[in-house]
C-alpha cells in the first residue's frame, strides 16, 4: 500500500489547530529561607513571544495551583503609546519555586488604583504619591518662585514630606478636595491619618545633599519638571527634574525616578545623577528627640511624633553604601543624620519609607526593624525569573 507525501491543506489545518501550543511560563525561584510577598515582578513584554505582546491588554498572569489570575499591571516606561512592562506580586514560601502562566484573560477585574500620584496644581505644584501604607510629597517650581518673589506660602525645598495614614486606601484625591472645598485641614487627624510632618529647608525623610569638608551642604532646589509614568493596583511611577545645582566641585545635573508599590512602607529612588560620585540621603531630626539605629546600609530614626512613634527609615544596596553621620549644630532644619552614598556609573539606587505607630501595621518597632532588616536581604537576593 502506497501513502501519498502530501496532505490535503485542509487536512493540515485542521490537523495544525488540532494542536494546542504550550503555554508561556514563568518560573520563579525563591532562594532565600523567607517568604516573599509584596515583591514586584517586572516582565519585559520584548521578551514575549509576538502572539502575546501584541495582544498584552488581555494577557494575564495564571496561577494553575489555585486556577485563579493574579492582579497585574502595565508600564508604559518611555510615554511611547507601547506597554514595556508587566507587573505581578507573587506570594512564596521560603526557599521555594513558582510556575505561572501567561494566557488570555477574558474578564479582567476591576481593580483599585491603591498606587497614585499625580501633580497638585491648586497646592501650589506639589507632587504628592501614596499606596495604601505609606503617601508622600515633595515641592514645584511655583512654590519656589512665590519665595523668590518675596510673597508667602511658598517653600524651596527639594525635601520628601511624610503623610501619614491609618487606612489603607487612598486619601490623596479626599484630603485635598476637602481641604480645597470644605477648608478641612489634612494637618488635623480626621480620622484617616494626617500631615503633621515638619519639612521646611530640610532633608525631611530622604532627600539628597552633598558635603563638604568644613560642614558645608550642597541640595538642590524645588523640582522644575514632572513626569507621571504609572498609576495603578500595583505601582506608582514618575520622575522629577532639577535645576542644575552648585557643588562643592561644580555643577551637579539630577533626575529622580520615584516607585512605590502596593503593600511597602519603602519607594525605590532612582537617581540619575552627573558631577559628583558620591551624595548622602539624611533624615531630618525633626525636635531631636529619637534615637538613632546604625544597622550598615541601613539607617533609622526613630521618634516621639505628638505622643506618637513616627520611624522614618533610610537603605540602599550594598554596592552603594559607603558610611554613615550625624550633623547636630542644633539649629532648626539643619540637623541631620545621613546615609552617604556611593554613586556608580551616573546612577543611584536607595530607598525612603516610614511607619507610623498609628496605624498599627506593625505589631512594635522591633517588628519593623525585622521587616528592614528582611527587606536588606531580599534586595540583596532578587526573586529569579526564567520565561519559557
Amino acid at each position: 500500500m502506497k501513502f501519498s507525501k502530501s496532505i490535503p491543506l485542509l487536512g493540515l489545518i485542521s490537523l495544525l489547530g488540532s494542536c494546542n501550543a504550550p503555554p508561556v511560563t514563568i518560573h520563579l525561584t525563591n532562594n532565600l529561607s523567607v517568604e516573599r510577598k509584596n515583591e514586584t515582578i517586572e516582565i519585559s513584554i520584548t521578551d514575549l513571544p509576538e502572539n502575546l505582546s501584541a495582544n498584552i491588554e488581555n494577557i494575564g498572569v495564571y496561577d494553575p495551583s489555585k486556577n485563579t489570575f493574579l492582579i497585574t499591571q502595565l508600564i508604559d516606561l518611555d510615554q511611547d503609546g507601547k506597554m514595556d512592562q508587566l507587573i505581578f506580586q507573587p506570594q512564596m514560601a521560603p526557599s521555594s519555586e513558582k510556575i505561572y502562566h501567561l494566557k488570555e484573560q477574558l474578564e479582567l477585574p476591576e481593580a483599585i488604583e491603591y498606587c497614585y500620584s499625580r501633580i497638585v496644581p491648586t497646592r501650589i505644584d506639589d507632587y504628592t504619591w501614596e499606596n495604601d501604607r505609606v503617601a508622600f510629597r515633595t515641592y514645584g517650581p511655583a512654590a519656589q518662585a512665590l519665595v523668590e518673589e518675596g510673597k508667602a506660602g511658598g517653600i524651596i525645598s527639594s525635601g520628601i514630606d511624610c503623610w501619614l495614614k491609618k487606612v489603607n486606601y487612598p486619601v490623596i484625591n479626599k484630603w485635598y478636595k476637602a481641604s480645597e472645598e470644605l477648608g478641612i485641614s489634612y494637618h488635623e487627624d480626621h480620622g484617616e491619618g494626617l500631615d503633621n510632618y515638619h519639612v521646611g529647608i530640610s532633608r525631611g525623610a530622604g532627600g539628597l545633599a552633598i558635603k563638604e569638608e568644613d560642614n558645608q551642604y550642597f541640595v538642590s532646589k524645588n523640582f522644575t519638571n514632572h513626569k507621571t509614568l504609572s498609576t495603578g493596583p500595583l505601582r506608582t511611577l514618575f520622575q522629577l527634574d532639577y535645576a542644575n545645582w552648585r557643588g562643592p566641585k561644580g555643577m551637579i545635573k539630577e533626575q529622580k525616578t520615584i516607585s512605590l508599590d502596593y503593600g511597602n512602607n519603602l519607594m525605590k529612588i532612582e537617581v540619575s545623577i552627573e558631577g559628583t560620585d558620591q551624595i548622602a540621603a539624611g533624615i531630618s531630626l525633626q525636635e531631636n528627640n529619637g534615637t538613632i539605629i546604625d544597622r550598615d546600609n541601613l539607617l533609622i530614626f526613630k521618634q516621639n511624633h505628638f505622643e506618637t512613634i513616627l520611624s522614618n527609615a533610610i537603605l540602599t544596596p550594598q554596592k552603594h553604601f559607603k558610611s554613615q553621620h550625624l550633623y547636630n549644630p542644633q539649629i532648626k532644619d539643619q540637623n541631620h543624620v545621613f546615609l552617604d552614598l556611593k554613586v556608580l556609573n551616573n546612577s543611584l539606587i536607595y530607598y525612603v519609607g516610614f511607619y507610623w505607630s498609628e496605624s498599627k501595621q506593625f505589631s512594635d518597632h522591633q517588628a519593623w526593624e525585622n521587616y528592614l532588616e528582611d527587606l536588606s536581604i531580599k534586595i540583596e537576593n532578587p526573586i529569579q525569573i526564567n520565561i519559557k
